[in-house]
Protein backbone atom coordinates (compact mmCIF):
# COMPACT_ATOMS: atom_id res chain seq x y z
CA UNK A 1 0.00 0.00 0.00
CA UNK A 2 1.49 3.34 -1.07
CA UNK A 3 1.76 6.33 1.21
CA UNK A 4 -0.69 8.26 -1.01
CA UNK A 5 -3.40 5.79 -0.08
CA UNK A 6 -3.31 6.74 3.56
CA UNK A 7 -5.71 9.48 4.62
CA UNK A 8 -3.81 12.58 5.60
CA UNK A 9 -4.56 13.54 9.20
CA UNK A 10 -3.60 16.93 10.65
CA UNK A 11 -1.65 16.35 13.83
CA UNK A 12 -1.37 19.08 16.46
CA UNK A 13 2.18 20.25 16.93
CA UNK A 14 3.07 22.53 19.84
CA UNK A 15 4.37 25.96 18.98
CA UNK A 16 8.16 25.72 19.24
CA UNK A 17 8.18 29.11 20.98
CA UNK A 18 5.91 27.88 23.77
CA UNK A 19 7.58 27.47 27.13
CA UNK A 20 6.96 24.61 29.49
CA UNK A 21 4.99 26.99 31.73
CA UNK A 22 2.72 27.98 28.82
CA UNK A 23 2.06 24.35 27.93
CA UNK A 24 1.29 23.59 31.58
CA UNK A 25 -1.09 26.56 31.71
CA UNK A 26 -2.90 25.37 28.59
CA UNK A 27 -3.27 21.90 30.06
CA UNK A 28 -4.56 23.12 33.43
CA UNK A 29 -7.12 25.47 31.85
CA UNK A 30 -8.26 23.09 29.07
CA UNK A 31 -6.84 25.33 26.36
CA UNK A 32 -4.52 22.82 24.68
CA UNK A 33 -6.39 23.18 21.39
CA UNK A 34 -6.50 27.00 21.46
CA UNK A 35 -6.30 28.61 18.01
CA UNK A 36 -6.47 32.35 17.45
CA UNK A 37 -9.20 33.56 15.10
CA UNK A 38 -10.58 36.85 13.86
CA UNK A 39 -13.18 36.66 16.63
CA UNK A 40 -10.36 36.53 19.18
CA UNK A 41 -9.15 39.98 18.16
CA UNK A 42 -12.68 41.36 17.76
CA UNK A 43 -13.64 40.15 21.25
CA UNK A 44 -10.50 41.58 22.84
CA UNK A 45 -10.97 44.93 21.08
CA UNK A 46 -14.59 45.09 22.23
CA UNK A 47 -13.65 44.31 25.84
CA UNK A 48 -10.66 46.62 26.07
CA UNK A 49 -11.89 49.58 24.00
CA UNK A 50 -15.57 49.54 22.99
CA UNK A 51 -17.29 48.30 26.14
CA UNK A 52 -15.56 50.79 28.49
CA UNK A 53 -16.54 53.63 26.13
CA UNK A 54 -20.20 52.66 26.52
CA UNK A 55 -20.06 53.73 30.17
CA UNK A 56 -19.07 57.30 29.32
CA UNK A 57 -21.74 60.00 29.28
CA UNK A 58 -20.37 62.48 26.69
CA UNK A 59 -20.93 66.05 27.77
CA UNK A 60 -23.32 65.07 30.51
CA UNK A 61 -23.15 64.92 34.28
CA UNK A 62 -23.84 61.27 35.25
CA UNK A 63 -25.33 62.39 38.57
CA UNK A 64 -27.87 64.61 36.78
CA UNK A 65 -28.77 61.82 34.35
CA UNK A 66 -29.25 59.26 37.12
CA UNK A 67 -31.22 61.74 39.21
CA UNK A 68 -33.58 62.23 36.27
CA UNK A 69 -34.47 58.55 35.99
CA UNK A 70 -38.03 57.45 36.62
CA UNK A 71 -39.51 53.96 36.78
CA UNK A 72 -39.97 53.77 33.00
CA UNK A 73 -36.59 55.14 31.92
CA UNK A 74 -34.88 53.03 34.57
CA UNK A 75 -36.56 49.92 33.17
CA UNK A 76 -35.45 50.83 29.64
CA UNK A 77 -31.90 51.27 30.93
CA UNK A 78 -32.00 47.86 32.62
CA UNK A 79 -33.28 46.08 29.52
CA UNK A 80 -30.75 47.84 27.29
CA UNK A 81 -27.95 46.83 29.65
CA UNK A 82 -29.03 43.19 29.60
CA UNK A 83 -29.19 43.18 25.79
CA UNK A 84 -25.66 44.59 25.57
CA UNK A 85 -24.29 42.12 28.11
CA UNK A 86 -25.86 39.04 26.53
CA UNK A 87 -24.64 40.23 23.13
CA UNK A 88 -21.18 40.42 24.66
CA UNK A 89 -21.51 36.88 25.98
CA UNK A 90 -22.64 35.61 22.57
CA UNK A 91 -19.54 37.23 21.08
CA UNK A 92 -17.38 35.46 23.66
CA UNK A 93 -19.18 32.17 23.03
CA UNK A 94 -18.56 32.51 19.30
CA UNK A 95 -14.90 33.27 19.95
CA UNK A 96 -14.24 30.26 22.20
CA UNK A 97 -16.04 28.05 19.70
CA UNK A 98 -13.83 29.24 16.85
CA UNK A 99 -10.79 28.93 19.10
CA UNK A 100 -11.69 25.24 19.62
CA UNK A 101 -11.68 25.41 23.43
CA UNK A 102 -15.35 25.94 24.24
CA UNK A 103 -16.50 27.51 27.48
CA UNK A 104 -14.36 25.06 29.45
CA UNK A 105 -11.34 27.04 28.26
CA UNK A 106 -12.47 30.11 30.22
CA UNK A 107 -13.33 28.35 33.46
CA UNK A 108 -16.83 26.95 33.00
CA UNK A 109 -16.72 23.65 34.84
CA UNK A 110 -19.44 21.78 36.74
CA UNK A 111 -20.89 24.06 39.40
CA UNK A 112 -20.37 22.71 42.93
CA UNK A 113 -21.37 23.67 46.49
CA UNK A 114 -17.78 24.71 47.24
CA UNK A 115 -18.17 27.47 44.64
CA UNK A 116 -20.94 29.05 46.73
CA UNK A 117 -18.79 28.78 49.86
CA UNK A 118 -15.92 30.54 48.09
CA UNK A 119 -18.27 33.25 46.83
CA UNK A 120 -19.73 34.01 50.26
CA UNK A 121 -16.30 34.08 51.93
CA UNK A 122 -14.92 36.30 49.18
CA UNK A 123 -17.86 38.68 49.32
CA UNK A 124 -17.54 39.07 53.09
CA UNK A 125 -13.82 39.81 52.90
CA UNK A 126 -14.13 42.10 49.88
CA UNK A 127 -16.78 44.26 51.54
CA UNK A 128 -14.49 44.84 54.51
CA UNK A 129 -11.49 45.61 52.31
CA UNK A 130 -13.34 47.95 49.96
CA UNK A 131 -14.99 49.76 52.86
CA UNK A 132 -11.50 50.50 54.14
CA UNK A 133 -10.41 51.71 50.69
CA UNK A 134 -13.42 54.00 50.43
CA UNK A 135 -12.74 55.49 53.88
CA UNK A 136 -9.12 56.11 52.89
CA UNK A 137 -10.16 57.79 49.65
CA UNK A 138 -12.63 59.98 51.53
CA UNK A 139 -9.88 61.14 53.88
CA UNK A 140 -7.75 62.31 50.96
CA UNK A 141 -10.65 64.17 49.36
CA UNK A 142 -11.93 61.51 46.97
CA UNK A 143 -15.24 60.32 48.43
CA UNK A 144 -17.26 57.74 46.53
CA UNK A 145 -20.27 59.32 44.78
CA UNK A 146 -23.62 58.27 46.16
CA UNK A 147 -25.49 58.66 42.87
CA UNK A 148 -25.22 54.95 42.11
CA UNK A 149 -28.02 54.37 44.64
CA UNK A 150 -30.30 56.23 42.22
CA UNK A 151 -30.14 53.20 39.93
CA UNK A 152 -31.81 50.95 42.49
CA UNK A 153 -35.53 50.65 41.68
CA UNK A 154 -38.22 51.13 44.30
CA UNK A 155 -41.18 49.76 42.34
CA UNK A 156 -41.99 46.04 42.33
CA UNK A 157 -41.50 45.54 38.60
CA UNK A 158 -38.18 47.33 38.64
CA UNK A 159 -36.93 45.30 41.60
CA UNK A 160 -37.85 42.04 39.86
CA UNK A 161 -36.05 43.13 36.70
CA UNK A 162 -33.06 44.16 38.83
CA UNK A 163 -32.66 40.52 39.89
CA UNK A 164 -32.26 39.55 36.24
CA UNK A 165 -29.88 42.47 35.70
CA UNK A 166 -27.80 41.26 38.65
CA UNK A 167 -27.55 37.74 37.26
CA UNK A 168 -26.79 39.02 33.78
CA UNK A 169 -24.03 41.31 35.03
CA UNK A 170 -22.49 38.63 37.21
CA UNK A 171 -22.60 35.94 34.54
CA UNK A 172 -21.64 37.95 31.45
CA UNK A 173 -19.07 40.34 32.95
CA UNK A 174 -17.19 37.63 34.83
CA UNK A 175 -17.18 35.35 31.79
CA UNK A 176 -15.83 38.26 29.74
CA UNK A 177 -13.39 40.10 32.01
CA UNK A 178 -12.09 37.22 34.09
CA UNK A 179 -12.71 34.08 32.07
CA UNK A 180 -12.06 35.33 28.55
CA UNK A 181 -9.92 38.46 28.78
CA UNK A 182 -7.45 37.09 31.31
CA UNK A 183 -6.91 33.69 29.69
CA UNK A 184 -6.65 35.09 26.18
CA UNK A 185 -4.18 37.79 27.18
CA UNK A 186 -2.03 35.14 28.83
CA UNK A 187 -2.23 32.83 25.82
CA UNK A 188 -1.60 35.46 23.17
CA UNK A 189 1.03 37.34 25.18
CA UNK A 190 2.69 34.10 26.25
CA UNK A 191 2.87 35.49 29.80
CA UNK A 192 4.37 33.17 32.39
CA UNK A 193 2.06 34.32 35.20
CA UNK A 194 -1.19 36.16 35.80
CA UNK A 195 0.23 39.58 36.74
CA UNK A 196 -0.24 41.44 33.43
CA UNK A 197 -3.62 39.84 32.59
CA UNK A 198 -4.87 40.70 36.09
CA UNK A 199 -3.76 44.34 35.83
CA UNK A 200 -5.29 44.80 32.37
CA UNK A 201 -8.54 43.10 33.37
CA UNK A 202 -8.83 45.16 36.56
CA UNK A 203 -8.11 48.49 34.86
CA UNK A 204 -10.52 47.81 32.00
CA UNK A 205 -13.19 46.68 34.47
CA UNK A 206 -12.66 49.89 36.44
CA UNK A 207 -12.89 51.96 33.26
CA UNK A 208 -16.30 50.42 32.59
CA UNK A 209 -17.47 52.25 35.74
CA UNK A 210 -16.03 55.60 34.75
CA UNK A 211 -19.40 57.23 35.38
CA UNK A 212 -18.58 56.97 39.10
CA UNK A 213 -15.61 59.28 38.70
CA UNK A 214 -12.02 58.74 39.82
CA UNK A 215 -12.96 57.22 43.21
CA UNK A 216 -15.26 54.75 41.49
CA UNK A 217 -12.57 53.85 38.99
CA UNK A 218 -10.06 53.16 41.76
CA UNK A 219 -12.45 51.12 43.92
CA UNK A 220 -13.86 49.07 41.04
CA UNK A 221 -10.37 48.41 39.64
CA UNK A 222 -9.31 47.04 43.03
CA UNK A 223 -12.51 45.01 43.16
CA UNK A 224 -11.75 43.67 39.68
CA UNK A 225 -8.28 42.57 40.80
CA UNK A 226 -9.87 40.79 43.74
CA UNK A 227 -12.27 38.97 41.44
CA UNK A 228 -9.27 37.98 39.34
CA UNK A 229 -7.62 36.52 42.43
CA UNK A 230 -10.77 34.50 43.16
CA UNK A 231 -10.82 33.19 39.59
CA UNK A 232 -7.15 32.23 39.69
CA UNK A 233 -7.35 30.71 43.16
CA UNK A 234 -10.36 28.50 42.43
CA UNK A 235 -9.65 27.75 38.78
CA UNK A 236 -13.35 28.19 38.08
CA UNK A 237 -15.45 31.05 36.80
CA UNK A 238 -18.42 30.11 38.99
CA UNK A 239 -17.23 31.65 42.31
CA UNK A 240 -16.72 35.09 40.70
CA UNK A 241 -20.09 34.85 38.96
CA UNK A 242 -21.90 33.91 42.17
CA UNK A 243 -20.13 36.58 44.24
CA UNK A 244 -20.81 39.24 41.59
CA UNK A 245 -24.49 38.31 41.50
CA UNK A 246 -24.82 38.41 45.30
CA UNK A 247 -23.09 41.81 45.35
CA UNK A 248 -25.48 43.37 42.82
CA UNK A 249 -28.56 41.62 44.17
CA UNK A 250 -27.70 42.81 47.69
CA UNK A 251 -27.91 46.41 46.47
CA UNK A 252 -31.69 46.04 46.63
CA UNK A 253 -31.41 45.84 50.40
CA UNK A 254 -28.17 47.73 51.05
CA UNK A 255 -27.90 50.47 48.37
CA UNK A 256 -24.59 52.30 48.42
Amino acid sequence: MSAEQFERVEVYKPDPEETEETMRFKSETQNESFRKSALTWISLAFLIIVYPLLSIFPGEDPARILDGLNDTTRLVLFISTMIILWTLFLLIFGAVTREQTGLAGIGFDKIQPIHFAWAVAFLTASILILTGVELLLAKIGLPMPGEIALLIPQDTTGRIVWIFVSFTAGFCEEAAFRGYLMTRLRLIGNFQNWVIPTIVSAVVFGACHAYQGLPGFIVISIYGAMFSWLYIRTGSIWPPIIAHFFQDFGALFFPQ
